[in-house]
């Protein structure tokens, strides 16, 4: 019983103090905090707050309220190459929903199918590029390594090809 007694304090009062926090903010009624409880959000819109302390020590809150414009989703990857130096690509992608009455359009169905297709014939055409080129067995007489680089130089040229597959076809 000792031992549970610090961490359902310790818990209660975590709790505690985020309602109360959320409470003061919802219920605000001066001007300098915004009355979150009536920011109206659509489907289509976007909502942002920032919220920065002046020099004079006054609170200046800029809210930011789009209406009916579509979101966006932002994929970020980096990709480390042989010599240290990485790639850094973003992509910034409207979000659909190819989801009608929660069944797949045909369309959509269609895309993923030859996007699949793409990429495997792009993985083959990249492992093949390597195996049918002097570059396998110059990288298989390595002594020692020769057989771990020439599989990673298929590995690498399969993948390579399978994001070059990849990009024709865009879903």
């Amino acid at each position: 019983m000792k031992e549970n007694f610090l961490p359902s304090l310790l818990g209660l009062g975590l709790i505690g103090s985020n309602l109360f926090s959320l409470t003061l903010l919802s219920n605000a009624s001066s001007d300098k905090i915004p009355d979150l409880a009536r920011l109206q959000t659509t489907e289509n819109s976007a909502s942002q707050l920032k919220y920065k302390r002046s020099e004079s020590g006054d609170l200046e809150v800029l809210v930011t309220h789009n209406m009916h414009q579509p979101k966006t989703t932002l994929f970020s990857e980096e990709k480390t190459k042989w010599h240290g130096k990485t790639d850094y690509s973003r992509r910034e992608y409207i979000a659909h929903h190819p989801v009608d009455s929660a069944r797949l359009t045909s369309e959509y169905l269609a895309c993923i199918k030859n996007k699949g297709s793409a990429e495997s014939n792009g993985e083959i055409v990249g492992t093949s590029l390597v195996t049918a080129t002097p570059a396998a067995s110059t990288l298989s007489n390595i002594p020692f390594i020769g057989w771990v680089a020439s599989a990673f130089a298929v590995k690498k040229a399969g993948q390579i090809g399978k994001n070059i597959g990849g990009d024709f076809v865009d879903c």
